[in-house]
Parts: structure tokens; C-alpha cells; sequence
């Protein structure tokens, strides 16, 4: 009884399928799947230059502009995190009241 129930469902899961697919084939006239729009030049470039095998992590490879930003980011993250520490210390501590 349950593998009869399974099987009715599993044509009934196919011959939605085929219909969708049908539907979609007269939508986009014949062709089923995405078209996607060409990609403009100077973004094709900038693709090969960060999809180069030259042994650069990814965050250095667009130049001296993003070892800068790394660079600020990194000096950013370490005084947060000092900081952190800093309210931790204060919060622990507390200044005696006269």
C-alpha cells in the first residue's frame, strides 16, 4: 500500500516537472534556462587581474589602494579590540569614591 502511495506521488512529482519545464520552454521561447546580460569591459578586466595564479591573497591584489584599506582595517579591528579590553579593565576595576 505505502510503495503504491510512493509511486502515484513520484508520477505525479514528474509530470508536474514536465509540465513547468513545457511552460518554461514556451515562456523563453524553446531555450530553458537563465540568459545573463554581457559583462561590460572594464569589469571583465578587473576579473582577470584578481583570477591571475600570481601567489597574492585576494585582499592585495587590486594594488597599493587595497593594502592601504587592509592596512586601516587591521589598525581599526586591533584598537577596537583594545578597547574592548580597556572597558573590561575600567568595568572591573572601578575608581574608589572618596
Amino acid at each position: 500500500m505505502a510503495s503504491r502511495l510512493c509511486a502515484g506521488a513520484a508520477r505525479l512529482c514528474v509530470a508536474a516537472s514536465r509540465q513547468r519545464t513545457q511552460v518554461a520552454g514556451l515562456r523563453t521561447g524553446g531555450k530553458v534556462g537563465k540568459e545573463y546580460a554581457p559583462v561590460p569591459a572594464g569589469l571583465a578586466n578587473r576579473m582577470k587581474v584578481f583570477q591571475l595564479p600570481n601567489n597574492l591573497p585576494v585582499h592585495i591584489k587590486g594594488g597599493p589602494i587595497d593594502k592601504l584599506l587592509y592596512l586601516v582595517t587591521a589598525i581599526v579591528c586591533t584598537v577596537g579590540v583594545l578597547e574592548c579590553f580597556h572597558v573590561y579593565y575600567v568595568l572591573s576595576y572601578p575608581a574608589k569614591k572618596d
